[in-house]
């Protein structure tokens, strides 16, 4: 899953529920935590699974404050983390998600079997080299930024595409498919615009995102209409794997009916997913609330569903891809929001939207991505429909994680 595991008190309210999407609800034990091996600080995670299914790659993050407070002589370059029982080390990642120069998480990952409980060890040693499972490039020349986990990429575009023979104006995300489990975005652009539209044998960007809100874009709604923000003006890239990758775009006021708005969107990706967190920041000069819509693009062939079974809502969209250029296989986009959040439903000639009000200056957190089922990873609509239920699930009951207790020598 992504996002970051949150403190809380013992007890049932350590289950509380989250906008922010998080990941694993965290109790920190008592004082007396950690022992030293061999000279090395130690300190004992329990990571429990409450639900009865398996959860894959589930971001488990652990505040760097609270860790130093417990590991006085951890430091940003001698801190890992362990299976326990002198299990194989697990990768980590230190993340500064304010950009401040400081570490605030400690993140790692881990996968769990239906109710299963997991144990690891944060140790006061350096951490081995992993292979980067996320990644986010801005191109300069199109002014593009494209951004992947190990399972699907995306990308969306800056002012720079303005000023290219195309000049096209669009806030929409586009989806790059992969039929491998690898980072191609810097192999992909090196090989040339025109060549990553034909696959090769990884995939390929089929999918022709134009001016439309793509798989996941955000459009003011007044009166009944949208009104789509232009490419982003900025852009700050604020981490960049192996396990997460963060970065922000800027978009420039928006005249929607007569309201002026901005937005801000900070885009969160993990390894092993195929949906992003996305939280959007929306402003409006002299508006308290900012109704608004995220939706998918609706093309030939495309059957658009909706649910509400869950805590956290979703609509989809599945059907072929286009053969232009070798384009195969069937292609579902998604997106995901609080269910309470959901003013309306709604199916135009070329979109499935959902309507919902932000607060001007306040965030609100949706979860957007796509499936292929030349990837590997889904054979058809229904293993789709059952991918994003099962992420609904996990992101109502986070990972039960308790940080403290003397981690066994």
């Amino acid at each position: 899953m992504i996002s970051q595991a949150r403190v809380a008190p013992r007890g049932p309210s350590a289950v509380r529920r989250s906008v922010a999407g998080v990941a694993a609800c965290m109790t920190l034990a008592g004082a007396s935590s950690a022992v030293a091996q061999q000279g090395a600080p130690r300190l004992a995670v329990r990571a429990e699974n409450s639900l009865a299914i398996s959860r894959n790659d589930e971001t488990i993050g652990i505040p760097w404050a609270s860790l130093r407070q417990r590991l006085p002589d951890v430091q940003a370059g001698r801190v890992r983390v362990v299976e326990a029982g002198g299990g194989r080390e697990v990768a980590s990642q230190l993340v500064d998600g304010d950009g401040d120069g400081t570490p605030d998480a400690l993140i790692f990952q881990a996968s769990f079997a239906p109710n299963e409980v997991r144990g690891f060890v944060v140790e006061g040693a350096a951490a081995a080299a992993v292979k980067p499972r996320t990644f986010v490039r801005h191109d300069p020349p199109r002014d593009d930024i494209a951004w992947e986990s190990d399972r699907i990429a995306f990308r969306m575009y800056g002012q720079g595409l303005k000023k290219t023979p195309s000049a096209m104006s669009s806030s929409g995300v586009d989806v790059w498919v992969k039929s491998v489990h690898d980072l191609v975005v810097e192999k992909w652009y090196s090989k040339g615009h025109d060549s990553y539209h034909v696959d090769t044998g990884e995939g390929a960007d089929f999918f022709d995102v134009g001016e439309t809100l793509g798989a996941g874009g955000t459009a003011v709604w007044r009166d009944g209409k949208m009104y789509r923000p232009d490419n982003f003006t900025a852009y700050r890239i604020i981490a960049n794997g192996p396990i997460r990758t963060i970065f922000e775009l800027q978009y420039p006021p928006l005249d929607a009916g007569g309201l002026e708005v901005t937005e801000t969107k900070r885009i969160t990706i993990d390894a092993g997913q195929n949906l992003f967190r996305q939280e959007s920041i929306f402003r409006a000069t002299g508006a308290r609330e900012v109704p608004y819509v995220i939706g998918v693009v609706k093309r030939k062939g495309m059957v658009g569903i909706e649910s509400r079974a869950n805590a956290w809502a979703w609509l989809t969209g599945w059907g072929p891809v286009a053969p232009k250029n070798g384009g195969h296989g069937e292609l579902g986009t998604a997106v995901l929001l609080p269910r309470d959040r959901v003013t309306d439903w709604k199916e135009s000639d070329d979109h499935y939207f959902a309507v919902s009000r932000a607060t001007s200056g306040q965030p609100v957190v949706h979860f957007i991505g796509a499936g292929w089922t030349s990837s590997g990873d889904f054979r058809d609509a229904r293993d789709w429909w059952n991918y994003l239920d099962r992420f609904a699930q996990r992101l109502e009951s986070p990972v039960r994680v308790t940080v403290g207790g003397a981690a066994a020598p």
